[in-house]
C-alpha cells in the first residue's frame, strides 16, 4: 500500500471559537482595534459607537491615521489568522513596542457583528473587503478561501485603516460612560503618542478619589524582580468600599495593554493582616515581560496563565506588596479611627465621668474594642456608644460589655458577633425607617379630614399623586408595588385606554360622557396590578361604582390574558380597590364584595388609615424589644391623635 498522507483542516467552525465565543460584547472588540491602531504608529483613532444597537442601520466605526495596509499587506499578513506580527521586529517603524501577538484579534468583530467591513488606505490606494460571520461559520473548511474586495481604487483618502462592525448582534443599550471607562481601564494610556477619541470625546485616564496612593500620582514605581525584568505600580485604596468589580483589585498591563483583568489580588487566599482593606484596594502593574520571550497572557487577553514560571514569580511578588499595602492601610485606618474616636469620645465623657469606678473602666475598654474593629464606622460607633452609656446598669448590657471586652485581639469575628447579637444598629436604623413613615401617615391623615380631591389639576397635590408616591399606605401587600406607566395622561397603551374608556361609556349617563375623565390609578409589582378607584369627597360608594371597577378588572385582566401585552404587563394578576368616604346602605353591596373578593376589595379612607396605624404601632413594640432603652427609639411614638384614631362602627373595613 503506497504512503498515504492526511490533512489538518479548519471548519468553519474556528471562526465561532475564537471570534464570537472567545469575545463577548463591544468593548474587547474594539479594544482589539485599538491596539492594532497602535502598532500601526497611528497618532490618533476615532471610534464611532451608537448608543442603540438596534437601531435601523446602526454601526461600530473604528478608524485610525497610522501607515495603513497595501493589497499585499492585507493578502499576506491581515487575513492569515495566526500570523504573529512580532515575526516582523519587535517594535513598530516608529518605535512603539508592538502590542499584537497572537493574529487572532480581527475576528474579534464576529462577537457583535455579522459583517465586517476592511477599509485600508495607503499611499493613494483604497482596499475595502466584507467579512461575513455566517458566510464563513458554515464552511466546511475555510484554508484557501479566497474573497473579491468590494473596493480597490485610487483616492485622495489619507492613509489608514476604518473596520465598520454592521448588522450588530447587541441586544442592549451601549452606556456611553461605562464603555469609555472600561475602555480607558484596559490600556496604559499614553496620549503623548496615541490620541484616542470615542464619539468625538477623548479617552483620558481616569481620576479616582484615592485616600492613599504609593506613589503619588502621577508617579510610578519601579523595582527589578531578579531574572525576570523591571515591573512599573502604583497601588491605591478608595476612602469607601469599592463596589466596581472593574476597579477592585489589581489591573495587570503588557505592553500597555490589559493582561490581567479585576477583580484581581494575586491569587491571595486571605489570612492577611488588614484583610478589610482588599475592598478599598485598587493598582497598576505594568510587566513587559509577561508578553515577551514567554507568552504567559490568555488568548481573550483576560487572564495570565500563573503557571509559567515567569507569571510565578510575579504572582508571589504581587501577593507580597499586597499584604504589605494591606497592612499599612490598617496602621492608618487605626489612627484615623483613633483620632475620629477620641473625638467622639468627647460627647459622652460626662456621662462616662459619672460612672461608678468599675463601670467607668468596663464601658471605656469596651468602646477602645470596637474602634479597633476595621468595618466599624464613625455612625455605628455613635450608635453603640450611645446604647452602651442608657443601659449600662441593666445586666443584659453588663454581658455585652464583658463580652466585647474578653474577646481576643485575633477573634474580630466573635466581637461583631456579639455586637450583632445586641442587634442595636438595625434596630435604629428600622427606628429612623419608621419614624419617616409616621410623618407620612400625619399627612395622610391631615389629607383625610381636609377632603383632599381624588384628582386635581397638573401640579397640585392630589389623593392620587399622594398614594402613588407611598404605596404602603394601601398596606404592607403593596409596599413594594411601583407606579405603572398606565394612565391616560402618560401615554397609556392604546389597547387599555380602549377597555378603560369603553367600560366608562357603559356606566355613566349620556349627559356625563363627554369631556370626562377615569380617575384611576394603577401601580403593579412582579405578579400584580392593582387598578385604584377613588372616590371623590363627599360621594358614598355604591353598587354600581363597585360593578364598574369590577368591570374594569376583568377586562384588562382579560386582555392581558388574551392579547401581546408589553412586557411589564404580560402574566400578572388584576385586582381592584375601591376607596371611599362612605359607602351606601345596601345589603347588595355587601354580598357582591364576598362573592368577588377573589380579586376586588373595597376600604374607607379612616379604614385605610386606621390599618396602616396598627401595624406601624405593633413595629414600635418590636424595636421597644429589640433596644429599649435607646434614645432614639424611646423618642420614637406615635402621636396621641393617630393612636387614638378609630373607625366609626358602621363604617365598612375591607370587605
Amino acid at each position: 500500500m503506497e504512503n498515504r498522507k492526511l490533512t489538518m483542516k479548519f471548519a468553519g467552525r474556528f471562526i465561532e471559537l475564537l471570534g464570537q465565543q472567545m469575545y463577548g460584547g463591544p468593548v474587547p472588540a474594539v479594544a482589539e482595534l485599538i491596539a492594532n491602531a497602535w502598532d500601526a504608529d497611528a497618532p490618533r483613532v476615532e471610534v464611532e459607537v451608537p448608543e442603540d444597537p438596534n437601531a435601523v442601520g446602526a454601526e461600530i466605526v473604528v478608524r485610525d491615521f497610522g501607515h495603513g495596509m497595501s493589497f499585499d499587506d492585507l493578502n499576506n499578513y491581515y487575513l492569515t489568522i495566526g500570523y504573529e506580527r512580532r515575526s516582523r521586529g519587535q517594535r513598530t517603524p516608529g518605535g512603539r513596542p508592538v502590542m499584537g501577538r497572537k493574529g487572532i484579534g480581527k475576528l474579534a468583530g464576529f462577537g457583535i457583528a455579522e459583517d465586517i467591513v476592511v477599509r485600508s488606505v495607503r499611499a493613494g490606494r483604497a482596499v475595502e473587503i466584507l467579512l461575513n460571520y455566517s458566510d464563513l461559520r458554515n464552511r466546511q473548511a475555510i484554508e484557501g478561501l479566497e474573497l473579491e474586495p468590494t473596493a480597490d481604487e485610487e483616492t485622495t483618502e489619507p492613509d489608514g485603516v476604518s473596520v465598520t462592525f454592521r448588522r450588530l448582534k447587541l441586544k442592549r443599550r451601549i452606556n456611553l460612560d461605562s464603555f469609555m471607562r472600561s475602555m480607558s481601564r484596559r490600556f496604559a494610556l499614553q496620549s503623548d503618542l496615541m490620541q484616542i477619541k470615542i464619539n468625538t470625546a477623548g479617552l483620558t485616564k481616569e481620576q479616582l478619589p484615592l485616600e492613599h496612593r504609593d506613589p503619588v500620582a502621577p508617579d510610578w514605581a519601579e523595582q527589578e524582580i531578579e531574572g525576570l525584568g523591571r515591573v512599573k505600580y502604583w497601588i491605591g485604596f478608595l476612602d469607601a468600599p469599592i463596589t466596581d468589580p472593574e476597579l477592585r483589585g489589581i489591573s495587570v498591563f503588557a505592553r500597555g495593554r490589559l493582561a490581567q483583568a479585576t477583580p484581581f489580588f494575586f491569587n491571595l487566599s486571605g489570612g492577611i493582616n488588614g484583610q478589610v482593606g482588599l475592598e478599598y484596594l485598587t493598582g497598576q502593574v505594568e510587566a513587559d515581560f509577561l508578553d515577551e520571550d514567554e507568552d504567559c497572557i490568555a488568548t481573550d487577553r483576560q487572564s495570565v496563565n500563573w503557571q509559567f514560571e515567569g507569571a510565578k514569580a510575579l504572582e508571589a511578588w504581587g501577593q507580597q506588596k499586597i499584604k504589605d499595602a494591606c497592612k499599612e492601610w490598617k496602621k492608618r485606618r487605626k489612627k484615623e479611627k483613633e483620632d475620629t474616636f477620641r473625638h467622639n469620645y468627647s460627647q459622652f465623657n460626662d456621662r462616662i465621668e459619672g460612672l461608678p469606678a468599675q463601670e467607668k473602666e468596663d464601658v471605656i475598654n469596651a468602646l477602645e474594642r470596637i474602634s479597633d474593629v476595621e468595618s466599624i464606622s464613625p455612625e455605628d460607633f455613635n450608635v453603640i456608644a450611645g446604647s452602651l452609656l442608657e443601659g449600662v446598669a441593666r445586666e443584659s448590657v453588663k454581658k455585652v460589655i464583658r463580652r466585647i471586652n474578653e474577646t481576643a485581639d485575633d477573634a474580630l469575628d466573635s466581637l461583631l458577633e456579639a455586637i450583632r447579637e445586641w442587634d442595636i444598629i438595625s434596630a435604629v436604623a428600622t427606628a429612623e425607617v419608621v419614624a419617616g413613615r409616621i410623618e407620612i401617615l400625619a399627612k395622610f391623615k391631615k389629607h383625610i379630614q381636609e377632603r383632599l380631591p381624588e384628582k386635581s389639576a397638573k401640579g397640585k397635590l392630589d389623593m392620587q399623586t399622594f398614594l402613588k408616591s407611598y404605596p404602603w399606605l394601601l398596606g404592607h401587600q403593596f409596599e413594594r408595588m411601583l407606579p405603572a406607566d398606565f394612565h391616560h395622561e402618560h401615554g397609556v397603551d392604546k389597547w387599555i385606554e380602549e377597555v378603560l374608556l369603553d367600560v366608562d361609556k357603559e356606566f355613566n349617563r349620556p349627559e356625563e360622557r363627554d369631556g370626562r375623565r377615569f380617575d384611576l390609578l394603577c401601580i403593579q409589582d412582579e405578579s400584580r396590578l392593582l387598578i385604584l378607584e377613588l372616590m371623590r369627597p363627599g360621594v358614598p360608594a355604591d353598587y354600581d361604582h363597585l360593578m364598574r371597577l369590577n368591570r374594569y378588572v376583568t377586562r384588562v385582566d382579560s386582555f392581558i390574558s388574551s392579547r401581546d401585552t408589553r412586557p411589564e404587563f404580560s402574566g400578572k394578576s388584576v385586582i381592584g380597590l375601591l376607596i371611599a368616604d362612605d359607602f351606601a346602605d345596601d345589603k347588595s353591596l355587601n354580598r357582591t364584595l364576598t362573592d368577588l373578593s377573589s380579586h376586588l376589595n373595597a376600604v374607607t379612607w379612616n379604614g385605610l388609615l386606621e390599618n396602616v396605624t396598627a401595624r406601624y404601632r405593633e413595629f414600635l413594640d418590636l424595636l421597644k424589644l429589640k433596644a429599649p432603652d435607646d434614645p432614639r427609639i424611646k423618642g420614637l411614638v406615635i402621636p396621641k391623635s393617630e393612636r387614638d384614631s378609630a373607625v366609626p362602627s358602621d363604617a365598612p373595613l375591607n370587605r
